[in-house]
């Protein structure tokens, strides 16, 4: 049975490495992806993962509106090279009608101004990754449940010293800790998912963990 999804339509446009990674993520869902950017080789790589792919300047106004971004549930706005481009772009998203404005942004002064602008989600990259931005746009649902749930948390950390080298069969962490590693983002954003009990932890990966009944928060405070 194929999964259905709360958000079926999804705009993606400026394909570097975080529109990219998005698109990847997104790829592997039962969903349409239009993918845009001027670059060519950007757009002809995209065509490996997208629905549909448009090379086109997004600094030019008739370029947003010719995509028609009224059309889709999802609008995401990753030109991080130019605020003022990304300014301009969010403005004419809202304007058309988007119905879900997330827009790339360097710094906390941009991301008020853009929020201020019609932006309803502004992502900061150095802080979220693409692919948790795309799965919390592609299942909303899910997230939405984990965080009313008190007893549970999903949260990201570093190793502890002594699981550096081993395992995760052999730190037996579920036992010990009271955690699940639902993924683990190696040097170079590699991310494996699921995560195979013979995979090793080197120290600078950073894990996404699913923490049952609060176990590992309550024994670090």
């Amino acid at each position: 049975m194929v999964k259905k999804h709360k958000n079926k339509n999804f705009a993606i446009l400026g394909l570097g490495r975080f529109g990219m990674s998005i698109i990847e993520t997104l790829s592997q869902y039962d969903v349409n992806i239009l993918a845009c950017d001027h670059d060519e080789a950007k757009v002809s790589l995209a065509t490996e993962y997208a629905t549909h792919v448009i090379q086109g300047d997004l600094s030019d106004e008739k370029t947003l509106i010719k995509i028609g971004l009224n059309d889709f549930d999802v609008v995401v706005l990753a030109m991080g090279e130019s605020f003022e481009t990304s300014l301009i772009a969010t403005m004419i998203a809202k304007e058309q009608g988007a119905r879900h404005i997330i827009v790339k942004a360097r710094n906390q002064r941009q991301e008020k101004i853009l929020k201020n602008n019609g932006a309803d989600k502004v992502v900061l990259p150095e802080y979220e990754m693409g692919y948790k931005i795309a799965k919390s746009i592609v299942e909303p649902n899910i997230l939405e449940i984990l965080n009313d749930m008190k007893d549970y948390s999903i949260i990201e950390m570093k190793p502890l010293d002594e699981w550096i080298g081993k395992t995760l069969k052999g730190t037996n962490i579920r036992h010990n800790h009271g955690i699940t590693i639902l993924a683990i983002i190696k040097q170079g954003n590699k991310i494996i998912i699921p995560v195979s009990p013979d995979t090793s932890i080197d120290k600078d990966d950073v894990l996404l963990v699913f923490d049952e009944k609060n176990q590992y928060i309550d024994n670090k405070q």
